[in-house]
Formats: C-alpha cells, structure tokens, sequence
C-alpha cells in the first residue's frame, strides 16, 4: 500500500495534458520513479495538501471504480456473461472492456493491495484455520501399518517408531495472529469505506485481539502521521509470524498472500506502469452524470429522453419522436441519442384555466376559485389538490354549496404552490401532451456529458486538426446543433443546448455551474458549458449502488 503523503499530485488542466487526458489513477511517472494520483479534470480547486481530504477521496474513487464495474457486469445477461464475460475480460492485473468490435475500450487497473483484503475476507477459512493441528505422543496401533516405511528394524525382529503424526483437533484461546493481522486491516479498510456496519462481529473480534497483542488499542491504520509507521509495523509482525508458524495450509497461505498484497503493494503495477485507474474515465463520467440525472428527484421528473445502454429512451412516449429517422422506407427506425434531454421549464399558464376572487367573511378575507369544466376533467389530481384545501374549512361554512366553498387567506399560498408543482410535475405530463402544451410552450435543454477541460472550448478553433485528423469539439457542437434542430422542427419549441463537463468545489449547495466561454467561434452554436460537481455527482453514484 502506497504512503499518500508521498504521492505527486496531477490535477490541472496544464499538468494533464493530451498523454494522459482521460486517465484517472495511480501510476509511474514517466519522467522519475515517483508516484502520481491523476485527479479527474476540473479538480484544479481540489486541496490535495489535506490528509483527510485526499483519503477520503481515494476511497471514494475505489468505491466509483468498483460501483462502475458492478454495474456493467449487471448490466449483462447471464448467457453471455459464462461465455466471454460480456465484453468484461479479467486478468490479474485488471480489467478490459470491449466493445463490438472487440476492440479494448476502458482498462481498469486492479488494486491489488486492496482487492485481496476485501475479496480475501472468508468466514469458512477463519473458521478452518481456528482448529490447529498438533502432534501427539499418543500410539494407535490401529494405524501403525500406516507408519512402517519410517520404522527402525532392530535385532529379534523389534520395530522403532520414533512418533506418529496423529491429528488432533486443539481449540487455542486466541486465534492464529495471522487471521488477527489479517483482520486489522481489513477492518481499517472498510472503515475508511464507509462500510463500516458491514464488518462481520468476527472480523472485529479479531482485530480487537490483534489491537490488543500487537499495538495500542487506540491504533488506526490510516492517519496522517503515524500509516508509515504503522505499515512498517505490520510488515516486522507478518516476518514474525511467518517465521514462528510451523503448520502452514493452504489457508494460512490464503491470508497470508492478502496481507502481503497490501503491505508490499507498490511491489504490483501492470506493464504500462498503472498501479491503480482507468485509462478511459470518460466512460465512467458519463455513466455517474445518467445515473444522477435519472435516479435525482430533481431532475428524474423531467428527463423525457436519455441513452441508456445505446438505446434513447422515450420516458413519456412523447409524440412525435424528434430524435425518430426512417430512411428509404425501411421498416426499422434508426434514433438520434442525446445523453439527456430535460423538459426545464413549462410555460403553461394556470391563467385562463381557474379565476381567484376575493371574498370577504367574518371580517377574514378569503378566496373563491372557480376552475373552467374542461380544466376539472383534464386535471383530476389538481382538482383533487382543491377539495383537500377545501376540507379544511368545511366546519367553518355556513352553507355547503359549491357557490360558498373558498380557501381562507392562510392556506392560499400554499394551495397555489401545491397546484403550480403538481401542474408541471411528471404527473401531469401524460395529461399535458394530450393538448400539445408540452410540446409547444416549453423549453428543452438539450444535453451531452462530455469529459472534456475548459481550456478545449476556449481555446476551440473550426480550423484546427489533431494527430488523428479528428477536430473533436467541432463534431460535437455540429452533433448538438442537429439534435436541437430536430426538436425545433418537430415540436415548434424552444431549446438550450448544454456540455456538461466535471469540477471538483466542497460546497454541496453548487451543483451546476454555468462557464462564460471567451471565444467567437465557440460562442457562434450557443451552446453552453455547464460545470457539473463532481463531488454531489459521486456521492450519489456510491449511495445509488447501496439502494
């Protein structure tokens, strides 16, 4: 296990560059023989200088890996998955994502040091590996056959046997410091994973005896000051083991290989150098900003199209489909697939639909509301809203006839607020696209994830061309352009176009962030550069994992 004071870190647009412009990791440098943690892009505001705040993150960053390959493993169906693994290959150093190509399109580097620990963690070998077995001076004469190739032949045909390895199940007070050792550490780990209620009593058990054998009882593994010193004491506490255990199975073995993973981990990296990472982590950005954006109850109600899995999902069946092509009269349809298309706003009155009059009882003043007959059919669950409101001053009204119900100055407010939020909820969606009001009178923000820098639009020109010929952001822009096009023929509506790309900020009340882009040739599609925090965005990915 590597020592994160110890670590360079690579976090700026400048420090990325093109050679590593996707990568997010641990890896060699190419240029010395130190350490480097690759942060993601827009992390330049990210406080690598604090212990905790780096910890945390790179345990975070091991659950993201980890949720990410979960879920494309998930994501397979089972015949495929026994036969080539669905595009997932495993080797020892990591895992390969293929596409339909068969071309490798996102590495992942395991970490061993860790991997081993939590894999490691098996309540059957503990168990096994309690039970010792011992030698004993005990004869059995039953079994002495057993034993004649290791006898002495002596004079008057006398046979000497000097011992006979009986087994003997001894059950030993405390558990073998191997297993006491191992859970430690494996204890330490997914504490600082959070998973802390998902330690086995077992587990803790045993490190509390190692705790107390070993160290202090007090002592943690990963503190700022004291993780050197207490990795070079575990590595003189596994020689001594190793050295003073006579019996070693192949579950001693098993745990013993664990612990040496993670205290000699630099010892592992894979041919290119890469300890621990994703070569591609666009793909993985992309997949946290899907997950978020439909699973959010924020912006899930609003999410009318999305690609998932290469598919772009019609959430509400909206007629006619903008992103729908048919060619030649081919009886499939091929689909355009913005990432997301959000419906932001709606601009539906309730004017026209209902009229509030002021009334005046009991010196209070109050409020009539008369809905049009159409509205009270079209719109059950808002009229519904109304009587709710309306059966808080049933006991108050002197005559209960429609002419005389109202809603008292108190509860006005709060009635508006409840009808406008369920007016231009998911609820009513079904109910709105019947008279083509959401398609006519709203605004779509029309919008691709993208793991790109700041520094690629602002610097974006439509004449230039890389080492491969491509000039990425101007297919972009010309790819977006199209999708709103789309939308603005088929449904006479307006539309914002959007990049979303990642920054790293600790304040949990920003979460996106529009970025003023300096440059005419950029500025000229209109689009705009949303910066999306990565670190709401992460949070929600692990949790989502959990549910």
């Amino acid at each position: 296990m590597f020592d994160l004071n110890n670590i360079d870190f690579k976090k700026t647009d400048e420090q990325h560059g093109r050679r590593n412009y996707s990568f997010v990791g641990i890896q060699r440098s190419k240029d010395n023989d130190r350490l480097e943690f690759w942060l993601p892009l827009g992390f330049d505001n990210f406080n690598h200088g604090d212990f905790e705040q780096v910890k945390g993150f790179f345990f975070k960053m091991y659950r993201t890996f980890k949720t990410y390959l979960q879920k494309k493993q998930n994501e397979m169906e089972e015949e495929e998955r026994t036969i080539n693994r669905d595009g997932i290959i495993e080797s020892k150093n990591g895992f390969s994502f293929i596409n339909e190509n068969k071309e490798q399109t996102v590495f992942y580097g395991k970490l061993n040091s860790l991997e081993k620990i939590i894999e490691g963690y098996d309540e059957l070998r503990i168990s096994s590996l309690e039970k010792t077995q011992v030698r004993t001076h005990e004869i059995d004469y039953s079994k002495i056959h057993r034993y004649m190739h290791q006898a002495v032949y002596l004079d008057d045909d006398v046979i000497y046997l000097d011992e006979m390895n009986i087994a003997k199940n001894v059950l030993i007070k405390d558990s073998p410091p191997i297993l006491q050792l191992f859970c430690f550490i494996y204890s330490e780990i997914k504490n600082e994973l959070d998973e802390f209620d998902s330690i086995p009593n077992k587990a803790i058990q045993l490190s509390e005896q190692f705790k107390e054998n070993y160290l202090q009882i007090e002592s943690a593994l990963f503190g700022e000051s004291i993780f050197v010193e207490t990795v070079n004491s575990l590595k003189e506490i596994l020689e001594d083991i190793d050295t003073q255990t006579t019996y070693k199975d192949e579950d001693y073995w098993h745990f013993f290989e664990a612990v040496e993973a993670f205290l000699y981990g630099e010892r592992q990296e894979n041919n290119a150098g890469i300890y621990w990472g994703f070569s591609s982590f666009y793909d993985v950005w992309e997949d946290m900003c899907q997950t978020f954006a439909l699973n959010s109850p924020d912006y899930e109600p609003r999410a009318i199209f999305a690609d998932v899995n290469g598919i772009l999902l019609n959430r509400f069946n909206l007629k006619p489909n903008p992103f729908e092509l048919k060619m030649n009269d081919l009886p499939q349809s091929r689909y355009l697939r913005p990432d997301l298309v959000l419906l932001e706003h709606h601009e539906v009155s309730l004017n026209g639909k209902l009229d509030i009059y002021e009334i005046k009882i009991a010196e209070y003043i109050n409020y009539k509301v008369v809905f049009s007959e159409d509205f009270k059919i079209q719109y059950p669950e808002i009229f519904k809203i109304y009587r709710k409101y309306l059966a808080l001053n049933t006991k108050y009204q002197t005559r209960p006839s429609e002419e005389n119900e109202w809603i008292t100055s108190f509860h006005k407010d709060k009635f508006l607020n409840e009808l406008e939020n369920t007016f231009y909820s998911k609820d009513t969606i079904e109910h709105l696209q019947k008279d083509r009001l959401v398609l006519e009178d709203s605004i779509y923000r029309v919008i691709d994830y993208k793991y790109m820098r700041l520094s690629d639009y602002a610097k974006y020109s439509p004449f230039y061309i890389d080492g491969k010929g491509e000039n990425k952001v101007k297919e972009d822009i010309h790819k977006q352009l199209v999708y709103e096009w789309t939308v603005q023929q088929n449904w006479t509506a307006k539309t914002q176009s959007e990049f979303w790309i990642p920054f790293y900020s600790s304040d949990p009340s920003i979460f996106e962030q529009i970025e003023e882009i300096n440059n005419l040739h950029f500025n000229k599609s209109q689009i705009k550069v949303v910066k999306i925090n990565f670190k709401t965005l992460q949070e929600f990915y692990i949790k989502q994992a959990l549910v």
